[in-house]
């Protein structure tokens, strides 16, 4: 849990710096850092997808994975979630307030890095998605908390409790990680870091949320369906 309360703490710090700034930050250099960052996620997506020793496997993961998030529209829900979380807030006053909590809440928190990020770090002990993550949003945070004031302060909580969900959840099934499952969900997992980073850099638009069922492949693999072959 140490790797999402960092996260919450990281856009805490920058909302706060970002109230005290309260100046606004040129565009310039919040491209700059943001495609630098991006290009990190995307070494780290590189260097976690060659190591898998299956690659049909990380293939087939991939591709049911897909195919099930898509019937299941994942990612669309995700995003109708924000937009329902963005009507409801907004429906009480259009405050700077709340404006700024809704839009740092949907960037932050509505997003398939949120779910993989504390997924990793529980079935593989794996923070360092988690830490990306506290990077992008402590700079995300300094540039809304100088637009939207105090109304950014409070994301923190949303973000502690929505990651510390996923992480637990995750960590229910960790009794069934196996070297050669922690492998290759390494790997199929680092596919999908590498997409992020694709998206990041506005080279995609991947629907990534749509991914992610494939993290539970090798598992399933691995543990009914290996020892018949």
């Amino acid at each position: 849990m140490v790797g999402v309360f960092i996260n919450g703490i990281a856009a805490f710090i920058g909302a706060v710096l970002g109230v005290v700034l309260k100046k606004g930050i040129p565009e310039r250099i919040t491209t700059a850092l943001f495609s630098a960052i991006a290009l990190c996620v995307c070494i780290m997506g590189i260097q976690g997808a060659v190591k898998t020793e299956n690659i049909l496997l990380v293939l087939a993961s991939m591709t049911i994975g897909t195919l099930i998030g898509t019937v299941l529209q994942l990612e669309e829900r995700m995003h109708r979630g924000g937009e329902w979380l963005k009507n409801t807030l907004g429906a009480s006053g259009d405050s700077r307030f709340v404006q700024g909590f809704v839009a740092v809440t949907i960037i932050q928190v509505v997003g398939a890095m949120s779910i993989l990020g504390p997924v990793q770090a529980a079935l593989l002990g794996d923070y360092s998605l988690l830490y990306f993550k506290s990077v992008l949003d402590g700079v995300a945070s300094i540039i809304f908390g100088a637009i939207y004031g105090m109304g950014t302060l409070p994301v923190c909580i949303i973000i502690m409790a929505y990651e510390g969900l996923f992480y637990v959840l995750a960590h229910l099934v960790s009794p069934l990680m196996t070297t050669d499952v922690i492998r290759e969900l390494n790997a199929v997992g680092s596919v999908m870091i590498l997409a992020i980073s694709l998206n990041m850099l506005g080279i995609t638009k991947l629907k990534v949320a749509d991914y992610l069922p494939a993290l539970f492949i090798p598992i399933i693999y691995y543990h009914l369906i290996a020892s018949w072959l």
